[in-house]
């Protein structure tokens, strides 16, 4: 990953905390009911801070700063109430990962299905099985 964003122009830097997104995943949602130009550009200076400034996508103050980059307007009080934006996001969540019991995780071809870490032999059989 570092040489891939070096390549770009980037330093790659993943000293940050860690810990709970769902604040930044409410502001996505928010972002994107302004266009889905903002919640791109919000998602890109997300990302941006968190992979090269080891920025905490739990700070308030990192989400704000993002989303008047982003111009994502109302940000603030958008995120006062806790309860904004978390039934979609849990909906989006649910509707993306419905099923995935470990991770990794594939999708052959559409057909074929393997959850957390599997044998060759294992991905040998769904390649054959996927294309029958």
């Amino acid at each position: 990953m570092t040489e891939i964003f070096r390549g770009l122009g980037l330093e790659y830097n993943m000293s940050g905390l860690t810990g709970n997104t769902l604040d930044s995943h409410r502001l996505i949602y928010f972002a994107g009911q302004q266009g889905i130009d903002k919640q791109h550009k919000l998602a890109e200076e997300l990302f941006l801070g968190y992979f090269t400034q080891a920025k905490y996508v739990g700070d308030m103050e990192f989400l704000l700063e993002c989303a008047q980059k982003a111009g994502v307007e109302g940000a603030a009080k958008f995120l006062e109430d806790p309860n904004n934006g978390v039934k979609e996001v849990n909906e989006e969540l649910e509707k993306h990962s419905a099923h995935i019991t470990g991770v990794p995780f594939y999708v052959i071809n559409g057909k074929q299905k393997l959850s957390g870490g599997q044998p060759p032999e294992v991905f040998q059989r769904a390649f054959t099985a996927s294309v029958e």
